[in-house]
């Protein structure tokens, strides 16, 4: 008669151990990628949110045929802006579109004429000489995009 031996299988302790110090190895050195990633991923989604708020601003002023403004929140691009046009025959401004404050840790600053508000007239050419840059960073991080707006009213990115 053959006795039936049950095989035992599973992890020894050694094993665990050293499986457990190879996973915390690899979480130690993802980490730190990750953190970078997502700062690059919040200046990236930023600066592509104020310029498409900034083509959005041009396109309106075409479709609407007069001028559209983007004016910073209480004076400060960091806390967001605001996208209208002026009411005719008395009615109220027309609210397009308003942007929230960006995270604490974001910055925008302005280079050139960009100074106040920024208004696109009926063809889509900016208003005044309000050329200039927009350069949006990250306040721990040597993170930073920039933003080039031109006469004729164009938005593209640039090198910082």
């Amino acid at each position: 008669m053959r006795k039936l031996q049950k095989k035992i299988t599973g992890f020894t302790l050694i094993e665990l151990i050293i499986t457990l110090f190879i996973g915390s190895l690899l979480l130690a050195w993802g980490i730190p990628s990750y953190r970078d990633l997502k700062i690059r991923k919040q200046v990236t989604d930023s600066v592509n949110e104020l310029s498409y708020s900034l083509s959005l601003a041009r396109a309106e002023a075409i479709r609407y045929g007069r001028t559209v403004s983007v004016t910073p929140v209480g004076g400060d691009w960091d806390d967001g802006w605001l996208i209208s046009t002026a009411g005719i025959d008395g009615n109220p401004d027309l609210q397009i579109y308003q942007q929230d404050p960006l995270d604490d840790q974001l910055n925008i600053s302005q280079i050139g004429a960009l100074q106040g508000s920024l208004q696109f007239n009926n063809v889509g050419e900016l208003v005044g000489n309000n050329t200039g840059l927009f350069t949006l960073s990250h306040a721990t991080a040597s993170e930073s995009k920039s933003l080039r707006i031109n006469l004729s009213g164009t938005v593209r990115m640039v090198s910082p």
